[in-house]
């Protein structure tokens, strides 16, 4: 497996880190890959063309809270990288201005900044967010809470405190029936051409960018938010993985894998998990751009 390769950009401080896909340096293998003892992430760019996959990690210790996201663009990289860019940034100086001790408040809060930020990105390049787009997986930490949020089909999956895998997220498919009512509720269509997709082209149903079809909410940027009580709920980690990863390792899979890894390799080499499902995933002859971040909670 490759080291941890890590351009000089990338942002640490005793209370801030911050650890982008665009920090990384292709190591060993062609993999990205970023190691520490809380969370580390791994990605590859499989047998695709472009890489479109981006992440970003950030670990706000003056403020006690981080934030996992995973974008998995389509149509190019425009939106993904955007998003890896800007959007974490943006989305901590909304929260750092809400009182997030309040649930609601800090709900509203990502949902409103969510809106807000792909209403700004197609006003910065309206030509390359017509037709590109990303999901968006994150997961935030603060308080004993996880907040899962949601837009697309990556996916963020748990392992609770007796190794079973726990599914935190609802993928947003035009095959979904919730989500195909909607989308012809809004005046839109779906053809099945391989798959399901929204007026015969997209493959997911809620995604950041896709302006083209953004018209009535056919494709909708509106986010599914899991509030999830660490005090109840005891998780051991939690993976949040691109369908690179979750369409040749289903959820239950990986977590069996990453048990197993931990099992064999002890606490002390979690930091090399997400790179050892990443590389999984290509074992398992994934077609697409892989990208997997581990984070470590209660073990």
């Amino acid at each position: 497996m490759a080291a941890t390769t890590i351009n000089s950009q990338e942002q640490q401080s005793s209370d801030l880190v911050k650890v982008g896909f665009s920090d990384l340096k292709q190591g060993e293998s062609s993999f990205w890959n970023y190691e520490s003892k809380l969370f580390s992430s791994s990605a590859h760019q499989g047998s695709r063309e472009y890489m479109e996959d981006r992440t970003l990690c950030l670990c706000d210790q003056a403020n006690k809270f981080s934030i996992f996201s995973v974008f998995d663009g389509h149509g190019g990289d425009f939106v993904s990288d955007f998003l890896e860019k800007n959007f974490t940034d943006r989305l901590r100086h909304r929260l750092l201005n809400t009182d997030m001790t309040k649930s609601d408040a800090l709900k509203d809060a990502v949902t409103n900044e969510i809106h807000q930020f792909d209403k700004d990105m197609e006003k910065v390049n309206p030509d390359q967010t017509k037709e590109a787009g990303s999901t968006l997986t994150s997961v935030l930490v603060y308080n004993n809470k996880l907040y899962v949020i949601q837009i697309g089909d990556s996916k963020a999956v748990a392992c609770d405190s007796v190794g079973n895998h726990i599914v935190l997220t609802k993928e947003h498919k035009p095959s979904n029936p919730q989500e195909k009512n909607r989308i012809i509720k809004a005046g839109g269509h779906i053809e099945n051409i391989g798959v399901d997709r929204v007026e015969g082209v997209l493959a997911v149903s809620r995604a950041v960018g896709d302006c083209q079809f953004k018209g009535n909410d056919v494709v909708s940027v509106h986010p599914d938010i899991v509030e999830i009580d660490l005090t109840k709920d005891s998780y051991n980690y939690i993976i949040i993985g691109s369908d690179g990863l979750f369409d040749v390792v289903p959820a239950k899979e990986a977590i069996e894998f990453a048990n197993a890894y931990i099992k064999e390799h002890g606490i002390d080499g979690m930091p090399k998990l997400a790179n050892a499902l990443c590389q999984e995933a290509l074992n398992r002859k994934s077609q697409d751009n892989v990208s997997v971040i581990v984070v470590k909670l209660m073990l």
